[in-house]
């Protein structure tokens, strides 16, 4: 157990945001400590958000037209 004493301004954040992810604030004090300590978030899969991301994103007409110009536009000779 850990004791830390946070102005009122900090604590009503504090409040809001665990309020905004539905958790406790221990929760919310604990994944804020995790990230900063370790550099990346409680339970978060980076590369698993970014596959997340990439297939909401490839499924937008808009970015596959984008996407489409690219692969056509491309110079890929002398790739290997």
């Amino acid at each position: 157990m850990l004791t830390v004493r946070v102005d009122d301004e900090l604590t009503r954040s504090l409040d809001r945001e665990a309020e905004r992810r539905r958790t406790s604030r221990s929760e919310v004090v604990r994944e804020i400590l995790t990230e900063g300590l370790t550099g990346r978030r409680s339970g978060f899969d980076l590369e698993q958000e970014a596959r997340r991301q990439s297939l909401l994103v490839g499924e937008r007409d808009s970015e596959r037209e984008a996407l489409d110009f690219i692969e056509a536009a491309a110079d890929t000779r002398g790739w290997t």
